[in-house]
């Protein structure tokens, strides 16, 4: 079992619930030592490492093997899993974090909008990318 911070797009329980299929269990988390940016072109987020930085997002608990694959698939070969501890309500603890690790020329000087996010990509991830990674996941595993 693995926890997860979550910090773009998997913020959303209907992204990542529907991603995993399941409903997923969180708490609010923050992470140390990095920043998160808004990537050119794209509606979701990076982050990188960045010294007396810190990232609010949340940490997806007790994730089985089968999600964690999925949603290694789902980020894709511009991040690389990174261990990492987080804080919440709860205590610090363990888990792993994507990081970007496909340029810094991607990133924008400006943190990441949720709420634009929400407004404009949230309907068509739901209801489009979530299906369309599940599919092709299930078909190439």
């Amino acid at each position: 079992m693995t926890n997860v911070f979550v910090y773009g797009s998997l913020l959303f329980s209907e992204i990542a619930d529907g991603l995993c299929g399941q409903t997923l269990t969180s708490e609010y988390a923050t992470l140390r030592g990095f920043s998160r940016f808004a990537l050119k072109e794209a509606d979701y987020p990076a982050i990188v490492p960045y010294k007396n930085a810190e990232v609010t997002g949340k940490i997806l608990l007790n994730l089985e093997d089968e999600a964690i694959k999925l949603l290694t698939f789902y980020e894709g070969d511009e991040y690389e899993i990174a261990p990492v501890k987080v804080k919440t309500n709860s205590g610090i603890k363990n888990a792993i974090a994507f990081v970007w690790i496909a340029g810094n020329e991607f990133l924008e000087d400006v943190d990441w909008d949720t709420e634009q996010f929400k407004s404009e990509s949230l309907e068509f991830y739901r209801d489009e990318i979530i299906p369309a990674t599940r599919k092709e996941f299930y078909r190439t595993e």
